[in-house]
């Protein structure tokens, strides 16, 4: 057979476009509903610390706090999303927003190179490690497909 033959290509019918698998409803609101309670309890006790003196590093306090309160805000908008059923721009993150996190899984090996988190924990700190970089990766290919899939974008036909 030829590498161009008739046989070897598939039919437009035979190809079956890749979709996301999507959550049913029931599931995505007392997930919403459950992350919500949780994400409030952390921004509660994120906003405790503009409330604790502290004598050593009051600026690194206070950076810290509203860097988290920031992140329980944005989890926050998410589980909006999830209880209310909005969609944005193809999926619960955009692909900025998957880029940003998948930034953030590479910087957590760096950084435990130079804390010594690898001296204390050993293999599982390796483990860890790997995972992050694999995190890394996917959802950087997750941002791409649905960077080439949004619907704003006119669809690229092959010819």
């Amino acid at each position: 057979m030829q590498p161009n033959s008739p046989e070897l290509i598939p039919d437009e019918s035979e190809l079956v476009e890749a979709r996301e698998i999507e959550l049913p409803r029931w599931v995505q609101v007392p997930i919403g509903v459950i992350l919500t309670l949780f994400t409030l309890l952390c921004g509660f006790a994120s906003a405790y610390l503009f409330f604790v003196p502290n004598k050593k590093a009051p600026v690194l306090v206070f950076v810290v706090g509203a860097i988290l309160l920031l992140g329980c805000l944005w989890v926050l908008a998410k589980c909006f999303r999830l209880i209310t059923g909005r969609r944005h721009r193809g999926g619960l993150m955009s692909p900025r927003a998957l880029r940003v996190v998948s930034f953030f899984l590479l910087v957590f090996p760096v950084v435990g190179l130079f804390t010594g988190y690898y001296r204390e924990r050993g293999a599982i700190a390796i483990f860890q490690a790997v995972m992050y970089f694999f995190g890394f990766f996917g959802l950087r290919a997750l941002a791409r497909k649905r960077e080439n899939h949004e619907p704003n974008q006119p669809e690229q036909k092959a010819e």
